[in-house]
């Protein structure tokens, strides 16, 4: 039985979002918020090409039945910046969308993609008191995807050869070598060792290949992560991936990008990955700075 979601947000990457699954004929049926989209998703003939895939307006006054809900936003023009007015508007936008489809019983997995959807995440968690395991953002994965497919071509190798993960937020992040492997064999072996075919072009190549604009406007890598996210939960094919999870530690709550299980029954963080003192210290760091813009955002919304 195919499932149910719900999308809401920016109306062109949802319009984007929809042509995606169009092209893959990807089933799942989908309902979009956005009732002014009516026009453009009734224009799309290619709907007639799918034999799984659904796509319609929601009108519906009972979303008791429905399985997730995608919440789609934009990336600033800037995205070095906090950009505290821009993540303030998407906040409020989404906290009215998510509170409406809870009073109309939505139970269901909330998926965040967008400019810090770590925040989101964050705020999320504060105003629907939902468990962590509903709550998923899109964080690195787009950067890690691109990551593994650069050195499972350098290397020759298979995916599944390659483990490494990045950990932070969708625009502070970085890459843990120290807990980097081909097999059971460090990739910082592999490069360093002068007596082999590779060179250490490949982390030029890299640097290069990550760039946060790059990364952020490339809609089909979005998707791809959102695809991969929506076929562990709702197609039984569960993965590991660095997504944008919730942490108690201390007593204190924060959000941040560090690989996870997701399977069909929501997200679990089991994957334990001991960082060097280094990455401790820049992960300590991206910590702090995101509880300088949560402290930001609470204090500017109370004036």
């Amino acid at each position: 039985m195919l499932k149910n979601l719900l999308i809401s947000g920016d109306d062109k990457r949802i319009l984007a979002f929809v042509k995606f699954l169009i092209s893959i004929d990807y089933p799942i049926h989908l309902h979009i918020l956005n009732t002014d989209l009516s026009g453009s998703i009734n224009n799309l003939i290619s709907t007639v090409l799918c034999d799984q895939f659904n796509v319609s307006i929601s009108d519906k006054s009972d979303y008791s039945n429905v399985d997730g809900f995608i919440y789609l936003y934009d990336f600033p023009e800037n995205i070095k910046d906090d950009n505290i007015e821009f993540l303030k508007e998407k906040i409020s936008n989404f906290r009215l969308s998510v509170n409406d489809i809870i009073e109309k019983g939505f139970t269901g997995t909330i998926i965040l993609n967008g400019f810090r959807d770590d925040l989101l995440n964050y705020f999320t968690s504060k105003f629907t008191g939902k468990s962590s395991n509903y709550l998923i953002g899109t964080g690195t994965l787009p950067s890690t995807l691109v990551l593994k497919n650069i050195l499972k071509r350098y290397f020759n190798v298979g995916s599944s050869d390659i483990t490494i993960s990045t950990f932070g937020n969708n625009i502070n992040n970085f890459i843990s070598w120290s807990r980097s492997y081909i097999g059971q064999t460090p990739i910082l072996s592999y490069l360093s060792d002068k007596n082999n075919l590779f060179k250490d072009d490949v982390l030029d190549d890299i640097n290069y290949r990550l760039d946060v604009k790059s990364i952020s406007e490339d809609e089909i890598l979005q998707f791809k992560s959102i695809k991969d996210i929506l076929d562990s939960l709702y197609l039984d094919l569960p993965h590991i991936m660095d997504l944008s999870n919730l942490k108690l530690s201390n007593g204190k709550l924060s959000s941040l990008s560090s690989p996870v299980i997701v399977n069909n029954k929501g997200l679990y963080q089991y994957i334990k990955v001991s960082l060097s003192d280094n990455e401790e210290s820049t992960l300590n760091s991206i910590v702090d700075k995101s509880d300088i813009v949560i402290n930001e955002i609470i204090n500017g919304s109370k004036k």
